[in-house]
Formats: structure tokens, C-alpha cells, sequence
């Protein structure tokens, strides 16, 4: 089969149209644009200054030798409770005293209030201390029961003049005993048996 070649005029008309086809692409794309300008020049960046670090000298110890020392009288009064307000009374030797009894005797004996006037005002000024009443009697058989009363009932009026003499019942610690002669044989006794010791306990 013979391929038909077009008439040359036909070949002169496309030839002529190469051109302005280009021109048209051309035209259709736009101008170029111009290179952008350059970007504005950043400031430079200003660092702060190192800081000053350095301590400030420490300040001396002041002299205190002008300051005039407090005299005694203008120091203000204690806060504890319970603290002596006037002289302390004369303390008992080895914190304790005895009252003698003749043998079967009940009451207290003659001159006894002067001693339990003192130990009541120690005992006020001191409320932590307290007192105990250990009462004996003597005994002149092997049955000690009578003897024991007798000692009781020396602690309990002993007791009751403490109370009428201001000082607190529950401070008071009550002991009675009996002392027997007979198991003591001819020898004396060191102590007197008919006898109660007031004796001081913290």
C-alpha cells in the first residue's frame, strides 16, 4: 500500500505556522520574575553582661562591752508553778522526826503542834514531797493485835491534825505496826518502841 504525500502547499502552510505556535506558548507562560531581593539584614543580638557574683564583706561582731548588765532585782519572777514566795523553813535532819508515846497512849503528846507547824510549811513549799506517819507500839505478848490499834489510831489523830493544819490529806501515807517486847527478850529495844516517825519522801 503506497503512503499519499500532502501537496507542497499544504507542507508550506504548517511550516509557516511552527513560529507562531512558539510565539503563543511564549505568550501564554508570562515574563519571568525578576530575582527577589535580598532579605533586610538581621540586628545583631545583644548578650547581657555577666552579673557581679562577688559577697559583700560580713559585718563584724559589734562590741558589746558598753552593755550594762541587768542587775538581779529587775529579772522578771519564775513561771513555775508552785515556787517558795517566802523564806524556806528550817529543814528537819535526815527528813524525818519522831514523836515518843508513853506505852498505851493514844493522844498526841504535849508540844507537838510546834513541830507539825514546820513540817506543814515545808511540806506547802514543796508539793511534790510528801509525808509518811509510821506509827508503833509496844506489845507484851506473842498476839500483837491490841498493839496494832494503839499505832493506828496514834496515826490517824496524828493525820487529822496535819489536815486541820491546812496540809492535803492525799500527801499523807499512813502505816501501822505493833512491836513486841516479849520476842525482844530482857534486851532493850534500839529505838523506842512506842513511837511515829514523820518521815519526808520526794
Amino acid at each position: 500500500m503506497m503512503t499519499r504525500i500532502p501537496p507542497l502547499s499544504t507542507l508550506s502552510l504548517l511550516l509557516a505556522l511552527v513560529p507562531l505556535s512558539g510565539a503563543i506558548a511564549q505568550n501564554s507562560i508570562g515574563p519571568l520574575p525578576a530575582n527577589p531581593p535580598p532579605a533586610a539584614a538581621r540586628a545583631p543580638i545583644t548578650v547581657p553582661a555577666t552579673p557581679d557574683l562577688t559577697l559583700p564583706p560580713t559585718p563584724g561582731v559589734p562590741d558589746q562591752g558598753d552593755i550594762p548588765t541587768a542587775p538581779v532585782s529587775e529579772l522578771p519572777p519564775s513561771r513555775f508553778p508552785g515556787a517558795a514566795t517566802g523564806p524556806e523553813p528550817a529543814r528537819m535532819p535526815a527528813e524525818r522526826s519522831t514523836l515518843l508515846y508513853p506505852p498505851g497512849a493514844e493522844i498526841l503528846p504535849s508540844g507537838t503542834d510546834a513541830v507539825l507547824a514546820d513540817i506543814v510549811a515545808r511540806l506547802k513549799a514543796h508539793p511534790a514531797e510528801r509525808l509518811e506517819l509510821r506509827a508503833y507500839a509496844s506489845s507484851q505478848t506473842a498476839r500483837p493485835t491490841e498493839a496494832r490499834r494503839i499505832a493506828l489510831l496514834r496515826a490517824r489523830a496524828l493525820r487529822d491534825r496535819l489536815v486541820q493544819l491546812g496540809l492535803d490529806p492525799l500527801r499523807l501515807l499512813v502505816f501501822a505496826e505493833a512491836v513486841s517486847i516479849a520476842a525482844a527478850g530482857t534486851a532493850a529495844p534500839a529505838t523506842a518502841p512506842d513511837r511515829v516517825d514523820l518521815v519526808i519522801r520526794p
